[in-house]
């Protein structure tokens, strides 16, 4: 190492190529990397889905998911498993463990089910998928007075035009139902021509079907040889022959049903202020740029050809998001790299400020260069990264050209004092750096997709930190070789840091060193304290005065209403709520308009856009939503000065002035940018269904009644009607079976699929079923024409009894047994989740569990993640601080100086706690980044400090002198390592910007804990110093005096010389009679004594 610094130092050409290189690379690179919003991010998360159509919740349970349950529980890789059944659907959902190949266990999944031969006849075969998520990054709204028919077709060639860009893969249309061919056929036409809907189709079948008929081989070529024509409208279906008499009449199709070529019965729908609307969601693919694809959709709109009284406009933007968030990062890195040059300047010359500041984008461009390498993309993470690391970055060659400056003033020259100051801290600072490696490894390993999201930066930080390393070792010495005169602004920037470094000098001599004095002095009295103030930190969170979420809430400029009702609610319902929040919706727009205050000409906040929707798709993934159907949403577009309403507030305004939904599943009012999850998620667990629904209703019940929580959710809540259909004698009798019953009430109101063909590229069914004149009323199934087996016909009332019953309309299983899940939302200003879990489990939960040995519970969602994401965290921690133990063994070559510096690390919590205390920021994902940091810093300041008092001690200075001196040596590199981090993130701790907001915590935790941290290095880690050594001193003495033989007038004067030195804290009387040895003991009490005293 020491060769290598004397090698570059003297060969600056070098040095300077090695620092070109890095800087060029990394200006190339960055054009050439991906860029986006978010890390794609694996959810290592399989999808199962098992279609039975209109199959009740409980039949789906019992013959769908428990089979497939069964099948797949013991695949090896798999861990929780959750599944849903639902009315027609069984929905199962595996995590697979970190470690395993995802798509190896897709295939063992795919192997099992594809070996299940105890699915019920009526059932689909499996569908199994991995599910990924996916990246929108701009979602159009499509606009006007236009029928849905129009509006579909419109919004296809929208579609396709901005498919034919070369930067668009995928486009995607929502808010319209699937397309769909319905051929309704009326009860009475089957009563008149004595037809059942199972003929109807087996005859239309014969007509649509096609077989290949080979290959004709001629001298023109190969032609292909087909019977049979798909219909490709719906006059071809209508001239579909079913029947013909034997006097050669034809029934056709058309004779018999009526056909309409349009739509799904799903009631999909949008409107934009009113109007009916499509959603166009435009999403990146692979290594798009999220720039690129949100130019070339920028692009089309301005060359967009629409109808009069149409509009197309960008109602969410991400790469707009990504811009503003880009530049946020950037301004704030470049004001850190301004304001930390600043510092040096102050403290440094102006021109050593410069070259160390020089550091920075050094490491950073060669970061950036790196980056593509190691597979990651700029994206919001990766950019706060680059932040996290402004501040650490330099502290390397702060202390290198800390060092190199102090050699210089001893009188070395230029070359002399580079090679020797950089060689005097290049142990420390390796070690430094590896020890702040081992504080980032733990990110590294965290679990689920947070962790994964999580995993860059400490690559990008690992990265930078590599490169500090050599910046500082290698390229540093060389440009601070030089010998040049200063002149100009350099000599009066020279002048300057000498009066400065005067001034420190005396600022030490006559209030820092008094200070440290007393410190040491009261060294006791100083550990208590900073013992207190740490479980006073504890404190805080345990008792929820502190607040831990997994990610904050950041508000953006949309105000959202989410209803979920329960599977079976009516259409009428739906459409219902959806006119009901708009006018409360518009209700609050009025109430926001008329507040405006004296000296305001307008209000502050303006509600601009309503875009409502019906039958609202999830799509953060590519997994499958049953409950699309039955969610309403509703979102505002607000404009206007946030720090005077916040859009939390309006939201908490919007949903006062709606009031409750009583019949809803969950309910959502918030403003948040991502989606939002529940404070409160408890999974409660018997295997009695009726039980299950009661013990649910009474957590909804009791959460319900505490104040600060709000929108309490309990997935049993809803129950569904479900009509049993049980065969009588009658039936029996005339030979039917409850299957054949069940598979004609199934094709009547269901329907049967008749073929499928393709308009465009999307898959259209054709279905065949009842009118629906004839399917709505219970006396419509009553009335239902039944064949019976001799091929009579008759109404199903008469072979039939029809009893209607009330059960749950989904039913959830987790890990394979039943559960129910009851959550809510906790007002954080009022009470706490911690505080609300703790209520939860005195009053119901506990005594709950104890009454029925069946029940169990468990936290699951957000709780469940926050629970699982510490305790690893925690457990990767404890390995790295074993590990920096081992590094710090090595370097100091012994026990004791390690467990000081060990000791000081979580003293580091206490700063960054009282940070979000006193601002009021709960703790988040970002906030234990920031801590990790903050550890980091410490250990480097200590190792230092450390390393400083070590040298005095061996150049014969005693504990008192080497620790004062030592601390005063060293203060300055170590507050301008506290300076410098703590500018790096200053602009971003006060940054006002929506998109800061969820990095601002991670900010607070390393300003504040950086601030903490430097009075633990120059406070207490020298107090814990001393203190150690007067508890070896008090431990080797009372070895001594248990080990020692008692005292003998045959001593030597060297012999009751050290008993004396060794007896002397424990008092007693002088033990010889002879004058000599007496004096001799004497002498060594004294010499203790006076040591002692110097320590004190």
């Amino acid at each position: 190492m020491n060769r290598s610094i004397a090698w570059f130092a003297r060969n600056g050409a070098v040095a300077n190529l090695l620092m070109m290189t890095l800087l060029v690379a990394g200006l190339l690179a960055i054009p050439h990397t991906r860029q986006e919003t978010l890390p794609n991010v694996p959810l290592d998360r399989i999808g199962i889905y098992v279609t039975y159509p209109q199959a009740t919740p409980q039949t789906v349970e019992s013959l769908v998911c428990t089979p497939v349950e069964t099948a797949v529980d013991d695949v090896e890789g798999g861990t929780e498993l959750i599944s849903e059944s639902r009315e027609g659907l069984c929905s199962v959902q595996l995590d697979v463990l970190e470690g395993h190949d995802t798509g190896d266990v897709l295939e063992q999944i795919r192997t099992r089910l594809d070996a299940l031969d105890n699915l019920p006849s009526g059932a689909a075969r499996p569908r199994v998928q991995e599910l990924i998520v996916r990246n929108r990054v701009v979602r159009l709204l499509l606009s006007g007075s236009l029928s849905r028919t129009d509006l579909y077709q419109l919004g296809n060639r929208v579609r396709r035009q901005l498919l034919n860009h070369d930067a668009i893969s995928s486009v995607d249309i929502e808010n319209l139902p699937e397309r769909e061919m319905a051929l309704l056929v009326s009860r009475d036409d089957l009563y008149r021509y004595e037809l059942t809907l199972d003929g109807i189709a087996a005859a239309a079948s014969q007509s649509v079907q096609r077989i290949a008929g080979g290959v004709l081989r001629s001298d023109k070529g190969d032609w292909l040889l087909q019977t049979g024509e798909q219909p490709g409208d719906a006059r071809a279906y209508e001239q579909l022959v079913i029947r013909q008499s034997e006097q050669g009449d034809l029934l056709t199709l058309g004779d018999v049903a009526q056909v309409q070529d349009g739509f799904s019965r799903d009631t999909q729908a949008a409107w934009l202020d009113g109007k009916p609307a499509v959603a166009l969601d435009v999403y990146r693919v692979g290594d798009q740029n999220v720039l690129d694809v949100a130019g070339a959709v920028r692009d089309y709109l301005a060359e967009a050809d629409l109808p009069p009284g149409v509009g197309l406009q960008v109602w969410s933007d991400d790469a707009r998001q990504f811009s503003e968030r880009s530049n946020l990062l950037w301004r704030n890195a470049l004001q850190g790299l301004v304001l930390l040059t600043l510092m040096l300047a102050v403290f440094l010359t102006l021109r050593l400020a410069g070259w160390v500041a020089l550091g920075i984008p050094v490491c950073m461009l060669g970061a950036c260069a790196m980056l593509p390498l190691l597979g990651e993309s700029f994206n919001t993470i990766s950019l706060f990264a680059f932040i996290l690391v402004l501040g650490i970055v330099v502290d390397d060659a702060v202390i290198v050209g800390e060092s190199i400056d102090h050699q210089r003033r001893q009188g070395l020259t230029g070359g002399q004092a580079a090679i020797r100051g950089a060689q005097r801290v290049a142990k420390p600072i390796l070690f430094a750096v590896m020890t702040t490696l081992f504080a980032f490894a733990p990110l590294l390993f965290l679990p689920g997709p947070e962790g994964a999201l999580m995993r860059v930066i400490p690559i990008v930080s690992m990265t930078i930190l590599l490169l500090s390393l050599v910046e500082s070792l290698w390229i540093l010495p060389a440009h601070l070789s030089h010998d040049r005169p200063a002149r100009g602004l350099w000599l009066k920037s020279e002048q300057l840091a000498t009066r400065l470094n005067d001034g420190l000098e005396r600022w030490l001599d006559r209030r820092a060193r008094p200070i440290l004095q007393r410190c040491l002095h009261w060294r006791y009295v100083l550990v208590v304290v900073f013992v207190g103030l740490f479980i006073f930190c504890c404190a805080l969170v345990n008792s929820g005065w502190l607040t831990m979420v997994l990610f904050s809430r950041v508000e953006g400029d949309r105000v959202m209403a989410e209803v979920v009702f329960p599977q079976g609610t009516g259409d009428p319902r739906l459409a219902r709520e959806v006119r009901e929040l708009e006018d409360s919706a518009q209700a609050l727009a009025r109430q926001l308009a008329g507040e405006v205050d004296g000296d305001q000409a307008e209000a502050p906040i303006h509600i601009d856009a309503v875009f409502a929707e019906q039958g609202v798709r999830q799509k953060t993934s590519n997994a499958s939503d049953p409950g699309a159907r039955y969610r309403v949403r509703v979102t505002l577009a607000i404009s206007g000065d946030t720090s005077v309403m916040p859009p939390r507030e309006i939201a908490r305004r919007w949903r006062d002035q709606h009031g409750v939904i009583a019949d809803a599943l969950s309910v959502k009012f918030h403003a948040s940018l991502m989606q939002v999850k529940p404070d409160i998620h408890i999974n409660l667990f018997h295997p009695d269904l009726t039980t299950l629904q009661r013990m649910s209703e009474q957590a909804a019940l009791a959460l319900a009644r505490m104040d600060g929580v709000h929108e309490v959710a309990n997935n049993l809540h809803a129950q569904r009607t479900i009509v049993d259909i049980n065969l009588r004698e009658e039936g029996e009798r005339a030979g039917l079976r409850a299957e054949q019953v069940g598979a004609q009430v199934r094709n009547a109101f269901h329907g049967i699929e008749l073929d499928r063909w393709f308009e465009q590229d999307q898959e259209v069914p054709v279905m065949l079923r009842l009118a629906q004149d004839d399917s709505r009323q219970i006396t419509d199934l009553e009335r239902m024409p039944v064949q019976l087996a001799d091929g009579e016909m008759t109404v199903l009332a008469a072979v039939a009894s029809l009893s209607r019953r009330q059960a749950p309309a989904m039913i959830s299983h987790y890990d394979g047994r039943r559960s129910a899940t009851v959550s809510a939302f906790v007002d954080e200003h009022t009470t706490s989740p911690a505080l609300v879990m703790a209520e939860l489990r005195r009053a119901l939960l506990d005594p709950m569990m104890a009454a029925d040995d069946n029940a169990g519970w468990t936290v699951a969602g957000k709780q469940a993640a926050i629970k699982d994401f510490l305790s690893h965290l925690s457990i990767s921690y404890l390995i790295a601080l074993a590990a920096i133990f081992f590094l710090l063994t090595i370097l100091f070559g012994g026990y004791g100086q390690p467990l000081l510096v060990m000791a000081a690390i979580p003293f580091g919590l206490v700063g960054a706690f009282m940070g979000h205390f006193l601002l009021g920021y709960s703790v988040t994902l970002w906030s234990l980044v920031g801590i990790i940091a903050v550890s980091g810093v410490v250990v480097n300041d200590n190792l230092v400090l450390l390393d400083a008092i070590n040298d005095l001690r061996e150049k014969g200075a005693s504990l008192r002198e080497a620790v004062i001196d030592g601390v005063s040596g060293r203060l300055r590199p170590v507050m301008l390592t506290s300076i410098t981090t703590f500018a790096g993130v200053a602009p971003l701790m006060l940054e006002t910007s929506v998109q800061a907001r969820f990095l601002i915590p991670m900010a607070v935790s390393l300003a504040f804990g950086v601030l903490f941290a430097t009075l633990v290095s120059l406070l207490l880690v020298p107090g814990l110093l001393v203190v150690s050594s007067d508890v070896k001193g008090l431990v080797t003495r009372w070895l001594a005096r248990w080990r020692a033989p008692q005292a003998s007038e045959q001593d030597t004067v060297e012999m009751a010389y050290e008993r004396g030195r060794l007896y002397a804290g424990w008092g007693g009387a002088n033990p010889y009679h002879d004058a000599v040895l007496g004096s001799a003991w004497e002498a060594g009490r004294q010499d203790y004594m006076q040591g002692q005293a110097g320590v004190q």
